[in-house]
């Protein structure tokens, strides 16, 4: 006779915490898209990150910064160096396409993670992650159709943002453990803030805001308070708590969310053929993610 398994409340918690993030990371796809017309990308990504880092650090305070030792500075820092390569090539990207298309395609990271867990963590891709990566790619193509048929390159930048986000998704898993989540945040988001500056001073003429408009102060408060700070903050202290696919899991609905304030703020549109290639994709990452769950011998809240 099977045992009937309680639900862990503990783990049940952080993931409401992770899915809450999906709705701000939704919400700033649009935001970002009109603030970067305003500011060179870099320079609006340090500014970003610099503010964050700031509250960051004041909420660490001494005690969360005392459980940082050598290694956890190294892994933080390496963690954001990871972090800065996926925002610059979302946010550059965001910069030559629709937010919309930046959404469903910066999803497409909660697929690479099964597969990237496989050469990294000699775990092999599962059946259900395979048969979800064919439903992504084919939204994929679906997503960005034209006649005849070509990529936009808006559209391959977030690709490769996504690829990142998926190692950053891991690292997070695996390196996490042990250290004070603010404080290790702060060294993420301080480092990825020094190298968009270091970027911006070399490669782009304004890195500062020639004058604070309303929605660009409004930009910096969501993407640096709510997106940054309280999102990547949650994702340190809470995402170690559930497994690697159930956090991808959750992840998907980031897509969907931004499809929502795409069309509400943005007034994006996309044909049916689009529609449908962004059902697909956020298809694909449910099913690869989903497939453990169901075919797990072990319950699937625990780890």
């Amino acid at each position: 006779m099977k045992k009937k398994h309680k639900i862990n409340k503990q783990q049940l918690f952080a993931e409401l915490i992770l899915a809450s993030v999906t709705i701000f990371w939704g919400a700033t796809f649009p935001i970002v898209k009109d603030a970067i017309a305003e500011m060179p990308v870099m320079a609006f990504l340090w500014v970003r990150f610099a503010l964050a880092a700031l509250l960051l650090a004041f909420l660490a305070g001494r005690a969360g910064f005392a459980t940082l030792d050598r290694r956890g500075w190294l892994l933080g820092a390496g963690l954001g160096s990871v972090l800065a390569l996926s925002f610059i090539f979302q946010t550059f990207g965001l910069e030559r396409t629709s937010s919309a298309n930046t959404g469903f395609l910066t999803g497409l990271g909660v697929v690479w993670v099964p597969l990237l867990a496989g050469p990294l963590l000699k775990k092999p891709a599962a059946f259900g992650s395979k048969v979800g990566v064919g439903f992504a790619l084919t939204g994929l193509l679906l997503l960005t159709w034209h006649t005849p048929w070509s990529i936009n390159f808006g559209d391959l930048l977030v690709i490769v943002c996504s690829l990142f986000i998926a190692l950053h998704i891991l690292g997070l898993d695996i390196f996490t453990k042990g250290y004070d989540g603010k404080a290790f945040t702060f060294v993420q988001i301080a480092t990825a803030s020094l190298l968009y500056l270091t970027g911006s001073l070399f490669y782009e003429p304004v890195s500062w805001p020639q004058e604070w408009t309303g929605s660009l102060i409004f930009a910096f408060l969501i993407t640096s308070v709510f997106a940054t700070v309280y999102a990547f903050w949650a994702m340190t202290t809470f995402q170690n708590r559930t497994t690697p696919t159930r956090a991808a899991l959750i992840y998907t609905l980031e897509p969907v969310f931004a499809a929502l304030f795409s069309i509400w703020l943005a007034g994006d549109r996309l044909t049916a053929i689009g529609w449908s290639g962004g059902f697909l994709i956020v298809f694909g990452m449910i099913f690869a993610e989903a497939w453990p769950l169901f075919t797990s011998k072990k319950p699937c809240l625990e780890r």
